[in-house]
């Protein structure tokens, strides 16, 4: 999976970066340290099996989401362990 995102740095100028990751979560997380950082994401796109998606770069505050994601897939694999009875 890809990561391509343009920003504005701390100085003004426009930045466009990209990279190779592993997981959506870690893409992420990547975007939200930018933007804790002080960089304005101006937009995020994540490019997976030749399908891109643009990500909401509103929803980027400097916030990790990782340990939040990961917390909700164990109660997911939880609940989803015990079958509701007919």
């Amino acid at each position: 999976m890809f990561l391509f995102l343009t920003a504005i740095d701390q100085q003004g100028q426009w930045r466009d970066f990209s990279c190779r990751l592993t997981s959506l979560e870690l893409a992420f997380d990547v975007v939200s340290l930018l933007a804790a950082r002080g960089n304005t994401i101006i937009k995020a796109e994540v490019i997976h099996n030749n399908e891109c998606t643009k990500l909401p770069v509103n929803a980027f505050d400097g916030t990790h989401f990782s340990a939040v994601i990961q917390q909700l897939e164990s109660e997911w694999q939880l609940i989803l362990s015990h079958p509701v009875q007919p």
